[in-house]
């Protein structure tokens, strides 16, 4: 980061909610006054503080900004903001910033590593030899991959980076979003219950949040069926957790993979005792690369306000 990137203004005190990689502490603590939310020992800081900086697990409500009445501006390092209450932000003119995906093919190779996990049976395979149940016999068999059908909730670049990979499969693809994306030549189809009675694999991998409550539901679960999978590489919020759960006990669908959860990093105990279910801790876009990335634009943004440039990632 060059220096003209930097504030030039000295002694800005920025508020830090939860732990950032190193980098980012670094490049924080080099321009600025940093303060850790759970050990302010200067009572006047409270009044100091004029940015608030995060990840993705970050709750700011009402209660907190009141406590900091000086904000100016909240800086994100994640993609989720569900913790978060934009609404009581922006009346009171504070921008939220976040890091949108920077790189939509580390969370596009999960997720096809996390469907030919479910067609293949790798995980269950690998415990089938450690546990050493292959000397009482042969592993079961699995289902072919290649061919498949493919559900796509959401066409940006994500979704993108999914019809790319899946070209390779031989996977057929049909997609559902808010509206139809005249630039895509796949199959669009306007209801999600009516794309997960198509498919057998259903990946939510929207960009932006579900405007009113889960894309998920019953119907929609009901409609995939038991040999249809869900695959969620994006928000936790999108699917409704109890349906979900319900439906996964009866195996009522084929199975899940799970990279996202409500409460994380806490997950509902139900999910831990199910088969059917492969757990994952939000790594989807935790790689080196994507982390570094992320890091540098929440830095950009915070310089951006303080030097009066326009925000790169400003929330929509």
């Amino acid at each position: 980061m060059s220096e003209s990137d930097s504030p030039q203004q000295e002694h800005i005190d920025v508020l830090l909610l939860t732990a950032l990689p190193n980098f980012v502490m670094n490049g924080l603590q080099a321009l600025y006054e940093l303060h850790d939310h759970h050990h302010i020992t200067d009572p006047a800081a409270f009044t100091r503080v004029r940015a608030m900086v995060g990840g993705d697990e970050t709750t700011i409500d009402a209660k907190l900004l009141a406590t900091y009445p000086n904000v100016e501006i909240i800086t994100i390092m994640g993609t989720q903001l569900d913790k978060i209450d934009v609404k009581a932000a922006r009346s009171r003119g504070i921008p939220v910033t976040y890091t949108p995906e920077h790189s939509p093919h580390d969370v596009a190779d999960l997720a096809f590593g996390l469907m030919i996990n479910a067609s293949r049976k790798i995980t269950q395979a690998d415990r089938f030899v450690r546990n050493l149940d292959w000397v009482e016999g042969e592993f079961p068999l699995t289902k072919t991959f290649s061919g498949l059908r493919l559900g796509l909730v959401g066409m940006g670049d994500l979704g993108r980076a999914l019809a790319a990979r899946a070209s390779g499969f031989q996977l057929k693809v049909s997609y559902h979003d808010s509206e139809s994306d005249a630039s895509c030549d796949l199959p669009f189809v306007k209801s999600i219950t009516d794309l997960a009675s198509q498919v057998d694999f259903l990946v939510l991998g929207k960009t932006t949040p579900a405007p009113q409550g889960p894309l998920i539901n019953q119907a929609v679960l009901d409609a995939l069926g038991s040999k249809g999978y869900l695959i969620n590489v994006g928000h936790a919020s999108w699917v409704d957790q109890a349906a979900l759960i319900k439906t996964l006990q009866s195996k009522r669908i084929g199975g899940a993979a799970l990279d996202v959860f409500p409460q994380a990093p806490k997950v509902a105990p139900e999910f831990k005792s199910l088969q059917n279910v492969l757990l994952t801790p939000h790594i989807a876009c935790a790689t080196q690369e994507s982390r570094l990335a992320m890091g540098e634009l929440l830095l950009a943004n915070l310089h951006a306000h303080f030097q009066d440039r326009p925000l790169l990632t400003p929330w929509p």
